[in-house]
């Protein structure tokens, strides 16, 4: 009964999300009907949902994830992002690097269209490098979600923690690999076969005003990320600093140019940044993991087919592909299996290996998804058929899956 009132709850958010509802609101109508089928009563899901609207974390998770959105617009409509990429690339004085790690700082912000952020960037080299659209395209999405497995400040890396209940810098460490083979693999895929274009000349005092000029642009990032490595604080404290800089540094820019001169209010700069579709999704996230974290059957029966000797990372797998594909996303991925799957784990050490391999496999699903938003963008802008993107993926995304499943094998024994 648990499974068949699991299948229609999901059933009916693949449905809502399909109609263009919210996820989270799509999570929230699961979640009630979920509760409803398994014999909850009205006064039951009205004290989850009070519960989750009062929990510390639904607040601290929802406040960074509104933070980010802000530093994000902040830095892309004073066009501080801009600037730091050309200072990157005249700093690594290479095509080839550059064309690697800018879609990748661009993908660390939420910004609104951030995957064409990247793609007149990835263009331009491109041209440079002579590389053909098709690949361009893989090189945009490789290299822009490549960080996704690492980087603090990404709303799914916070939102695994927050959910798993683990240290987030014990769960980068563990997936920093990863990351490190995406790169490694793109590069040998995507670039290794190009040659550098001539690069213009600068002397030392040159190189160094563009050392301190990415520096100063990549500043509102870095204060955020410090704040949480050096002085502990929590993520959405330490963002308020990268928010506070980003203005102190449009005030400097105008000063010195009236073309960064906006003409806007700085509090309709900010609130124009909040995305409350976003908040209202870590919400129905919330609601969803607190109602399914209160249902012992759904544990029990996991048990059950567990002692029928079903391994627990095929259903993993399975689960993923059914959620995260259709949904195009990795957090309903997370949202769900999270509370289903490390209840199991006997200690810290099997939940922190049992959340990469949810993470990692939602990841891909929702990666090679059609409805994959930042690859639907990509597509349009380098005018490539789907088929041909695909054909790129071939062999990178099993074999960096690949080197998660090893991590995973070395490290449950």
């Amino acid at each position: 009964m648990i499974i068949l009132t699991l299948i229609i709850s999901m059933g009916i958010i693949l449905f809502l999300v399909s109609k263009k509802v919210n996820i989270g609101y799509s999570l929230m109508i699961g979640a009630v009907i979920l509760a409803l089928l398994n014999g909850r009563s009205i006064f039951y899901i009205f004290k989850i949902f009070l519960k989750t609207f009062s929990e510390p974390t639904t607040i601290s998770l929802a406040v960074t994830i509104a933070f980010i959105s802000i530093l994000g617009h902040l830095m892309e409509k004073y066009l501080i992002l801009d600037r730091m990429i050309i200072a990157l690339e005249k700093m690594l004085r290479s095509a080839k690097a550059t064309i690697l790690i800018a879609p990748a700082i661009i993908g660390t912000l939420l910004v609104t269209g951030g995957a064409l952020m990247s793609c007149p960037v990835v263009e331009t080299l491109g041209e440079r490098l002579s590389i053909p659209k098709d690949k361009r395209a893989a090189i945009n999405l490789i290299f822009r979600h490549a960080l996704y497995f690492i980087f603090p400040l990404s709303p799914t890396i916070i939102l695994a923690a927050e959910l798993g209940n683990f240290n987030i810098w014990d769960f980068v460490k563990l997936q920093f690999p990863v990351a490190v083979a995406m790169y490694i693999f793109g590069y040998f895929f995507y670039l290794k076969n190009y040659s550098e274009p001539p690069i213009e000349k600068i002397n030392k005092k040159q190189y160094l005003k563009t050392i301190l000029e990415f520096l100063f642009y990549s500043l509102p990032i870095l204060i955020s990320l410090l704040g949480v490595i050096l002085l502990n604080l929590p993520f959405y404290i330490s963002l308020i600093g990268g928010i506070l800089l980003s203005i102190v540094i449009n005030l400097y820019d105008k000063r010195q140019d009236s073309k960064y001169d906006i003409g806007e209010n700085i509090l309709k700069t900010i609130y124009k940044g909040i995305k409350p579709s976003m908040v209202i999704a870590i919400i129905g996230i919330m609601i969803f993991k607190n109602v399914v974290n209160n249902m012992d059957e759904i544990f029990v029966y996991l048990n059950h087919l567990l002692d029928k000797g079903i391994p627990l990372e095929l259903l993993i797998f399975i689960a993923a592909a059914l959620i995260s594909f259709p949904l195009a996303s990795t957090q309903p991925g997370i949202a769900i299996l999270y509370p289903m799957i490390l209840p199991l784990a006997p200690n810290y050490h099997i939940k922190l290996l049992y959340s990469m391999f949810i993470y990692v496999s939602a990841f891909m699903f929702y990666y090679i998804s059609p409805l994959h938003m930042c690859q639907v963008l990509t597509l349009e802008y380098f005018e490539v058929k789907i088929k041909n993107l695909y054909k790129n993926y071939l062999y990178i995304l099993p074999f960096v899956y690949i080197v998660m499943l090893i991590i995973y094998a070395v490290k449950i024994i």
